[in-house]
């Protein structure tokens, strides 16, 4: 066990914040697994009230009276003078619990439907059906009657027998009415919540009474010594609280110590009840709570005290090693544990194995109890072992942090002045060790007194460590006796004596445990005031119609319920309930938030990120109470040392200065206040320092006046801003020196100069902004923000990052900065900027485009690559220009969407694709923008997850952001439908965006273009070099065949991405997107009888917008002002997107056309060695100084003859 829990606790006590937050996030998902354990348990069921059996009455002499079943049916099928039998049905409207109206509910519109036109099942209206009073004359008013308007109306039907069940079936079948404003619905009985519908406040307030009333009834039932027992147990539990208390208090702890072992112990609790339940250990509430008290002083807090008392005795807890070094604390807390660790260990495995005797004998009652605190233990044991260790981590840190504060506070309080000739004088305000010691003893005050005498003095096993030494505890043995003891009364059954029933008789017939009795189901109360008054009424308007006393014989059947709901809106809340209701709203919107599965993926995501900080920030505190405390502690005056150690006095003193003075602590470790460095200024000789006087005494040092003195005398001076080397740099700025302003002063202006701001930074040149962001005050990526001014932000942020970093050489470097609208920037296309990076743009074509001529725009690096584009453009241009058709235009988005089932994932697929499902969808999704226009849903079922890829046209942008916002809207729609479905991701990779998929190449993406044109074959010949039957020959085997034998998806043509990136650049597009814009199929055949060439492009997918991204910025909105394309289009939305793709796709076939044209040649290489080899460009092979072994070996080699190629040539390669 011990090879077990050691590594466990070097694990926890060393990392004790992020041991903490996990166990507490585990202790979270067992408290919930544990509340709904709770909520959906049988006992705590609401009990459904029975279903209500017809009542059945007679009417004799004026007054009624209840019969039996037999005696309505005789009346009824045998009928006899005088006697007359017939049915009553009420119907209770109410209205619905959700409609908050301060007008009551009028029935008599919905009652003079139902009596006048509503049929029943077999087409009967309620006048042929109904009993009238006195005789069956339909002249007469049925027996009809209606209560007063209220929160609730009661309609009174009367029928002949036998008709009721007909009308009835006919309200329940129609079951929703509609009338004068009010919705009606049927409903066979009165529904009643259960516990797991219940909101919160409402179940835990019905859990608690249902808990006290089966308590109560219990305790009813119960033995007067079961009850004596269990107040013992309760009384001897908040007796182990009030030990837990004081023992923490002795130890110096008022709060955290105790909280810490009690949180420890609720936590091991809640672990445990889970653990239970998998393990079949049957948990009974009553049962539960009648053992609670015995299993809290069962476990007990002695184990976690003795361990706390171990931590608090190591000697190197608050005081630092012989080298001035703190101890880490998880080396104390696991020298504590190698002390007393396996005496714990002990103890837990007695209790563990008696109790295990308990589980294994047959004592009804005893057997749950052991098993169940044989578990609690085990697991006690485990949170002892690592959560409590990282308690007591954190509690030692923070009482060296406590411990370093109060010497730094106490410093000025109790020093000692030392003269140069070592005589100590003391301060008024210090006092000796001796006297403090005794004052601190001593309570000052009546209430100190009275506290130290009722609940002990703080920290008293503290000050004696006689008292801290470990010795046999007697509790702990006393509480195993206690235990063998209490089993053995059990199974012998030795307190059956006291009571004259044994203890598994009490057992057998615990109420909780004894059978159901069976409860006949209760009848129509016909004594309630509502059904006594109709059968008065009904008395009355009998005898009224016959004149004489009559028998009648009434069957009163059970009501029915209808709920009414409004459907017009409410009428305005009052303020009290709009408060209450907005406070329910909101508790219930948070718990729903928390409980979301992706929301709550992201607070645990969030909640690790928070560990690791603190963790980190709990490090640098360790390190700042161990010698990093020391260190800070002595560059501010204060030294520690050992009281062997004597007070060395400096002898570097400077000219004409006071005597020097040293200050030490009247507490145990000696203080020592150095002198500051002196600052070291040339002198032309040495003048002796003179001799002190004796016995001057000088007041503590103030460093801050000290550095600022120093910083005075000491004036920062550094180089001027380098800007950037540009050719109309003057040459007399550089080398320029600029005084800075201390820090000091930099930072007053920043916080006290005029405002905003901005206005205070520009009083403050370059060099001053920079040191304010070196020492974070101001933030690098905020400079746009604090400063106002653009180029001024962009000018420091180079030079703070050069400065960082290794080669430093960003702030003079040629990258371009000036002269360039970073307004545009800002904000929408980049952070973080240190200027622009420029290529070279150029232009291909013209091109002739379904009859009109465009310019080709091109921004590449790559040679011949718009001079082979122009050679296309001027071969198509030969043939008449070329033809496009749009084929499709639709931006696509595919979430990623999880069901807890395949079957509730494929009945969403098939909502989706119905029509009712999809006009819904597609109305939400249309109504967040003008623009975005469903066009088609493709759904696809991989196991529990649904991927569901929208399709939607987005105007003249290319819409990622217009589509992701309305995607959101449309699963917003469709987590109604499918409450119980998560999102995974907003896009689940089903689009497919910025990666190779088959679905964009076969379903398309953005814009799908197709380009033919005709290039007559004299021009073949002339303009490209080759002929037809060599192009059609190459590109079948190389784009067709080459691409399949690779595998290629949407990679059939030679060099697509290469003009359409060139393009994507030089108009402002997401590069990116050439992933899948570039799919292409390039296809050549002869025609005109094999003279001429055919040549087409399919492009499914090219992606561009003219609005949004990159297209903002000034030279890429020049760029499609050329091609008459810029912006959205005026009346026309699309239409100037569409033909940007209609460009590219064009640009694309003269593009591809020169290239396989040079590969049917065998030009390409010949022709970049000659255009994209540049010798101008081409660095000289660097030749060392002095000849080495290679050189020499070269002038042995033979000469070289004018027929073969030199090495490493050009025509080499």
């Amino acid at each position: 066990m011990r090879a077990l829990l050691r590594p466990l606790s070097t694990h926890t006590v060393f990392s004790p914040i992020e041991t903490i937050v996990s166990v507490f996030v585990l202790a979270t998902l067992a408290y919930f697994h544990v509340l709904s354990g709770i909520k959906h348990s049988s006992f705590f069921e609401t009990p459904q009230p029975p279903t209500l059996r017809p009542a059945y009455a007679r009417l004799t002499d004026g007054e009624w009276e209840a019969v039996p079943q037999h005696t309505w049916a005789e009346a009824w099928k045998h009928h006899a003078d005088g006697v007359e039998a017939l049915e009553l049905q009420q119907i209770v409207f109410t209205l619905d619990d959700k409609t908050h109206t301060a007008a009551p509910l009028d029935a008599s519109a919905i009652a003079q439907h139902l009596v006048s036109e509503f049929p029943s099942l077999s087409g009967k209206h309620y006048p042929s059906i109904c009993h009238y009073p006195g005789s069956n004359d339909s002249s007469v008013a049925c027996f009809t009657t209606v209560s007063e308007p209220g929160a609730s109306t009661v309609l009174t039907l009367s029928f002949k027998p036998g008709f009721r069940e007909d009308w009835l079936a006919g309200l329940r079948r129609e079951n929703t009415l509609t009338v004068d404003g009010l919705k009606y619905e049927v409903d066979a009985g009165k529904r009643h919540q259960s516990i797991g519908e219940m909101k919160s406040s409402k179940w835990v307030a019905y859990a608690l009474s249902a808990l006290v009333l089966r308590f109560w009834e219990l305790t009813k039932k119960a033995d007067s010594l079961d009850i004596l027992v269990v107040l013992t147990g309760y009384i001897l539990m908040h007796v182990t609280f009030l030990r837990l208390f004081l023992s923490s208090r002795a130890l110096g702890s008022n709060f955290w110590l105790s909280t810490g072992i009690f949180s420890s112990a609720i936590i091991s609790f809640l672990f445990s009840l889970p653990l239970c339940r998998t393990l079949d250990i049957p948990l009974d509430p009553i049962a539960l709570t009648e053992a609670l008290p015995f299993l809290v002083c069962t476990v007990g807090f002695d184990k976690p005290l003795r361990l706390a008392r171990a931590v608090m005795a190591n000697p190197n807890m608050v005081k630092p090693q012989e080298d001035g070094r703190m101890k880490p604390a998880g080396e104390v807390i696991m020298e504590a544990l190698d002390r007393v660790g396996n005496v714990i260990l002990r103890d837990y495995a007695l209790e563990i194995a008696v109790l295990l005797v308990g589980v294994n004998s047959r004592v009804g009652g005893l057997k749950e109890f052991c098993a169940v605190a044989a578990v609690l233990l085990a697991m006690d044991c485990v949170m002892t072992f690592t959560l409590y260790t990282a308690v007591l981590t954190v509690m030692v840190e923070v009482r060296r942090i406590k411990k370093v504060r109060e010497m730094s506070r106490s410093r000025s309080n109790s020093i000692t002045a030392v003269t140069a000739n070592g005589t100590a004088v003391r301060g008024a305000l210090s006092r000796t060790s001796s006297k403090t010691n005794i004052a601190s003893d001593e309570p000052k005050n009546l209430r100190e007194r009275v506290s130290n005498s009722v609940i002990g003095v703080k920290g008293s096993l503290l000050k004696d460590d006689p008292r801290m030494q470990e010795v046999e505890n007697p509790m702990g043995r006393l509480k195993l006796l206690l235990i063998a003891s209490f089993l053995t009364l059990h199974i012998l059954n030795f307190c059956t004596t006291l009571t004259p029933a044994t203890t598994n008789a009490r057992h057998q017939r615990h109420p909780l445990r004894a059978a159901q009795e069976v409860v006949p189901t209760p009848r129509v109360d016909i004594t309630s005031p509502g059904i006594a008054s109709v059968l008065a009424n009904l008395a009355v308007s009998e005898q009224t119609r016959v004149g004489e006393p009559i028998e009648l014989v009434v069957k009163v059947a059970p009501p029915v319920y209808v709920h009414a709901t409004p459907t017009v809106s409410a009428a305005p809340k009052s303020a009290n309930a709009g408060t209450g209701e907005a406070i329910e709203n909101f508790m219930s919107s948070w718990s729903s938030l928390v409980g979301d599965p992706v929301i709550s993926k992201w607070i645990v995501a969030l909640l690790a990120i928070s560990v690791a900080l603190n963790g980190y920030l709990l490090k640098g505190i360790a390190a700042g109470s161990g010698l990093a405390a020391m260190r800070a502690v002595r560059t501010q005056g204060v030294r520690f040392r050992s009281r062997a150690r004597s007070i060395k006095i400096s002898e570097d003193t400077e000219e004409h200065g006071p005597a020097p003075v040293m200050f030490a602590a009247s507490a145990a470790p000696a203080v020592a206040l150095p002198e500051p460095a002196p600052v070291r200024e040339p002198e032309p000789a040495t003048v002796p320092a003179p001799a002190p006087p004796a016995a001057v005494l000088s007041r503590p040092l103030n460093l801050e006046t000290i550095d600022r003195k120093l910083q005075e005398r000491l004036p920062i001076r550094s180089p001027a801003p380098v800007e950037p080397r540009t050719p109309e740099t003057p040459a007399d700025r550089t080398g320029a020196e600029v005084e800075v302003r201390s820090l000091a002063e930099c930072v007053d202006v920043f916080e006290n100069g005029p405002r905003p701001v901005a206005v205070a930074l520009q009083t403050l040149n370059d060099e001053e902004v920079i040191l304010l962001a070196q020492t974070g005050k101001i933030a690098p990526y905020a400079l746009e923000k604090m400063l106002g001014d653009l180029d001024r932000a962009v000018r420091i942020r180079r030079a703070l990052i050069s400065r960082a970093s290794r080669t430093k050489t960003l702030e003079s470097s040629l990258i371009p900065v000036k002269d360039y609208d970073y307004s545009r920037v800002m904000g929408a296309c980049c952070e973080n900027v240190i200027g622009y990076m420029p290529l070279p743009l150029g232009i291909a074509g013209p091109l002739k485009i379904d009859g009109l001529m465009y310019p080709i725009p091109m921004a590449t690096a790559e040679g011949t690559l718009v001079a082979s584009t122009s050679r296309g453009c001027k071969a198509l241009n030969a043939g008449g220009g070329v033809t496009t058709v749009l084929t499709y235009d639709g931006m696509t988005r595919g979430p990623a969407i999880d069901f807890p089932t395949i079957v509730r994932a494929a009945e969403a697929k098939a909502w989706i694709e119905s029509d009712d499902g999809y006009e819904t969808i597609k109305e939400a999704f249309e109504s967040t923008s003008r623009f975005a226009r469903l066009q088609r849903i493709k759904c696809a079922l991989a196991g529990r997850t649904l991927f569901v890829r929208f399709a939607t046209r987005t105007g003249d942008a290319m819409g990622m952001n217009m589509i992701s916002k309305a995607t959101e809207k449309a699963l917003e729609v469709l987590t109604r439908e499918f409450p119980e479905m998560v999102v995974l991701a907003l896009s689940g990779n089903y689009c497919t965006d910025k990666k190779p998929a088959a679905i964009n190449w076969i379903e398309g993406r953005g814009k799908s273009i197709v380009a033919e044109a005709v290039i007559p074959g004299k021009v073949v010949k002339t303009v490209l070099k080759t002929t037809v039957e060599g192009l059609c020959n190459v590109n079948t085997k190389k784009n067709l065949i080459g691409s399949a034998m690779a595998g290629s998806v949407g990679g059939f043509n030679a060099h697509a991405a290469n003009i359409l990136t060139a393009v994507f650049l030089a108009t402002g597009q997401d590069p990116a997107q050439n992933v899948e814009s570039s799919n292409c199929m390039t296809l050549m055949e002869p025609t005109n009888g094999g003279e001429d060439l055919l040549m087409t492009i399919s492009m499914p997918c090219i992606e561009v917008g003219t609005i949004g991204g990159g297209t903002i910025l000034a030279p890429q909105m020049a760029v499609l002002d050329m091609l008459g394309v810029k912006g959205a289009h005026p009346t026309n939305p699309g239409q100037n997107a569409q033909q940007l793709a209609r460009i590219i796709a064009s640009a694309v076939m003269a593009g591809e056309l020169s290239l396989i044209s040079a590969l049917a040649a065998g030009h390409l290489v010949r022709a970049h060695l000659a255009h994209n080899r540049s010798q101008l460009n081409t660095p000289m092979p660097s030749r060392p100084h002095t000849p080495g072994p290679e050189d020499q070996q070269a002038h042995a080699l033979p000469p070289v003859s004018a027929e073969q190629p030199k090495p490493y040539s050009v025509e080499a390669k």
